[in-house]
């Protein structure tokens, strides 16, 4: 309910500026900004809100989605060294996710010796014990599953916080930046090669990715077809994170956009009031949505890695 009224709160602030004479004022175009070495001592363009393109009504809500820089340390004379020390916001954002899911795994490992167990301790005692039994074990079994549950516990409320943080007006949706799903991928291809080679020994671990008794001629089409499917399991995790955290987003900057767009249509007119109503409700509408994907998306994410682990220990075939 907070988090609804929030947005509604921020949706109309928006709107109130473009209605009012604070329009007039510069504000910052969606050109593309100069690097960040040369930003200093450089004014952007600006240009008044109410005299942008249509397009850039969209863009500039939809410039929120790319990572911002927060701080760009100079250790180095070669600019490439100094660009790859750069603290960006989804760096923030990942490292408060990490800190509130270690902050849970402390308060569930201290319940266990407490007489009394708060009611938030004991949901999220149910949801460790869940993921454990009903979706590690579940899929992997309990011999293996017992190596692997912590990580994928982990991964399961690590992605749950940062998604829903994300849903908070002037967050950041650490999700839908390629580079952190791709991050999250690369770990589980990791545990899929290594874990595959440890479990069945180098070369029968390449050997099984091939179907029993196949004819000799078939090899060479089959080995390549299966090396591909092994690298398309961990590009389709990060495509399928990535993008769906990104669409809701972008539905949500839409919106928004929406309310300057018709603002200028009605030339700031009675019925700019009356287009805002209605992207403000659906604006609200996905956020509710966005709270659902959220979890629903870490899960998948989890699962899919779990499945595609499994696989790797053992081959169904």
């Amino acid at each position: 309910m907070s988090i609804s009224l929030m947005s509604t709160v921020r949706i109309f602030a928006l709107f109130l500026l473009a209605m009012s004479p604070l329009a007039a004022q510069e504000v910052p175009t969606q050109q593309e900004q100069p690097p960040a070495e040369q930003e200093q001592g450089h004014a952007a363009e600006a240009i008044p809100t109410m005299e942008m393109d249509d397009v850039a009504f969209f863009s500039t809500q939809f410039a929120h989605l790319k990572p911002h820089p927060l701080w760009h340390p100079q250790i180095s004379p070669d600019p490439d060294v100094n660009r790859f020390f750069i603290f960006y916001d989804v760096n923030l954002f990942q490292l408060i996710s990490i800190g509130l899911v270690f902050i849970v795994f402390m308060l569930v490992l201290a319940s266990f010796g407490s007489p009394s167990t708060p009611w938030f301790i004991r949901i999220f005692r149910g949801w460790c014990l869940w993921l454990r039994d009903e979706v590690v074990y579940a899929v992997m079994g309990k011999e293996d599953g017992r190596a692997f549950a912590p990580y994928f516990i982990f991964l399961f409320f690590f992605l749950t916080f940062g998604n829903l943080i994300s849903i908070i007006p002037g967050s950041v949706t650490m999700a839908a930046t390629v580079f952190v799903t791709a991050a999250l991928a690369m770990m589980t291809f990791t545990m899929m090669i290594v874990g595959g080679m440890l479990k069945q020994g180098p070369i029968k671990f390449f050997v099984t990715l091939l179907p029993p008794h196949l004819p000799i001629a078939m090899i060479p089409l089959m080995a390549v077809i299966e090396v591909i499917a092994l690298f398309v399991k961990p590009f389709a995790l990060t495509i399928r994170l990535f993008a769906n955290m990104m669409a809701g987003h972008m539905i949500i900057y839409s919106f928004i956009g929406m309310i300057f767009l018709f603002a200028k249509m009605m030339e700031l007119g009675w019925l700019s009031w009356a287009t805002a109503i209605p992207a403000a409700g659906m604006t609200i509408f996905i956020l509710v949505i966005e709270s659902f994907v959220a979890i629903l998306q870490a899960y998948i994410f989890t699962y899919l890695s779990i499945i595609f682990v499994q696989q790797a220990l053992h081959p169904a075939h």
